[in-house]
């Protein structure tokens, strides 16, 4: 299975400046394609393909001798980054290609025959490239050095503050990823308040990692403005700023990671809403909330986890009314406003948490597409075993709690 292991390399000076030109001339390469590509179809309604663009990649070589400074076989991914952008647009409505500046995060991929190999806490890439000493954890470290030869491409990554990152996609063996398969469903409800809230009543506090750091973020902010532009100075507040929000970025992610792994770890069903996150970014007193949630991300990262643990996941229509129904005797209450965080069933007299309520419903429906899947039509779950789900599952009333 593949998998990708982000590591931070530390370059030498003249290693960096290797790099530096080479993410450049990447940028460049790409941005004059896109350039031309567009032009061509603006003014002659031509399509150009991916032949004549790679036709288009020579001539450029053959304009700026500087181009051949850098290693042929990146500049070619270049040329397949801009042709699969076009395809994302064309295909799967991701938005237009932009045109990259090197004001932003750079990158650039090396093929499968542009990485030598590993040996310990070194890597060695292109030739120009050769014995970079790298970190990562010690287990990934092991993995890499154990599956080195099943590399299959290498993502070379500058951040804004500075720092280089090589993300290598490997194709190796997850045995000891898999975790033992369980007996539990779980259904979780994405919140603002609570983060997550699940079926079994548990919550993850929402952290608000920037809204707690405002004030830091904004003087950042304000020091950067009054530098004089063009100076070493206005570099440094720079390089600070992107550091700072680097380190929050760091600290949401990891938390993300440790609840995916606690909810992977524990149960061997997830039950999630299909989110219309794009949708609820369109309400602007709650889009600031929501775009600090990564909710994207957070599944996610659950989706490809959910791969090396061995487990489901399952997404509910996005339509279904979770908060407004009675987990306990089905009642829709239509009545139900974001202002009611508890309600009353009016037919059952239930008393409800409108977050955890919400939860347990997506776990009731989550229950029935799986029923569904598998072609039980039974009201109770019986022990089953299939290619998806490892293991025995409880009896339905045993799930509901």
């Amino acid at each position: 299975m593949l998998k990708a292991i982000k590591i931070r390399i530390y370059p030498t000076d003249n290693q960096e400046v290797y790099i530096n030109k080479l993410l450049g001339t990447c940028r460049y390469v790409y941005n004059n394609l896109l350039a031309f590509k567009k032009q061509e179809y603006e003014e002659k309604q031509n399509n150009i393909s991916f032949g004549q663009l790679g036709k288009k990649l020579t001539e450029l070589k053959i304009q700026n001798e500087w181009i051949k400074d850098s290693h042929s076989k990146v500049l070619q991914q270049s040329l397949l980054d801009l042709d699969k952008a076009y395809k994302n647009f064309f295909k799967e409505k991701k938005g237009y290609p932009k045109f990259k500046s090197k004001k932003d995060k750079q990158s650039c991929r090396f093929p499968i025959d542009a990485i030598s190999g590993i040996n310990g806490n070194r890597i060695n890439i292109i030739k120009p490239l050769k014995d970079i000493h790298y970190k990562c954890s010690r287990k990934d470290e092991k993995y890499l050095n154990k599956y080195k030869d099943n590399i299959r491409s290498g993502t070379l990554t500058k951040t804004k503050s500075g720092k280089y990152y090589l993300s290598i996609l490997i194709d190796g063996s997850l045995t000891k990823e898999l975790s033992q398969p369980t007996n539990q469903f779980i259904g979780i409800d994405l919140g603002i308040k609570d983060f997550v809230i699940t079926s079994d009543g548990e919550k993850f506090n929402n952290i608000k990692i920037k809204r707690n750091n405002e004030k830091k973020l904004t003087k950042l902010h304000k020091e950067l403005s009054r530098k004089q532009k063009g100076s070493n100075n206005k570099n440094k507040a720079k390089i600070k700023l992107a550091k700072a929000y680097e380190k929050l970025n760091n600290i949401k992610e990891n938390y993300l990671h440790s609840i995916v792994n606690q909810l992977l770890n524990e149960n061997q069903v997830i039950i999630i809403e299909d989110l219309n996150v794009k949708g609820m970014m369109k309400n602007h007193k709650l889009a600031k909330s929501i775009q600090e949630l990564s909710l994207y991300k957070f599944k996610e990262i659950m989706k490809y986890k959910a791969k090396w643990f061995n487990r489901e996941i399952i997404e509910i229509d996005r339509y279904f009314p979770s908060s407004k129904l009675c987990s306990n005797c089905g009642y829709k209450n239509d009545d139900l406003t974001l202002k009611n965080r508890e309600w009353v069933c009016p037919q059952c007299g239930q008393t409800h948490n409108r977050d955890i309520n919400a939860s347990i419903n997506i776990l009731n429906e989550g229950i029935r597409i799986y029923k569904e899947k598998i072609g039980l039509s039974s009201p109770e779950l019986t022990l089953v075993e299939n290619t998806t789900l490892v293991g025995s599952l409880k009896q339905e009333k045993n799930v509901f709690h």
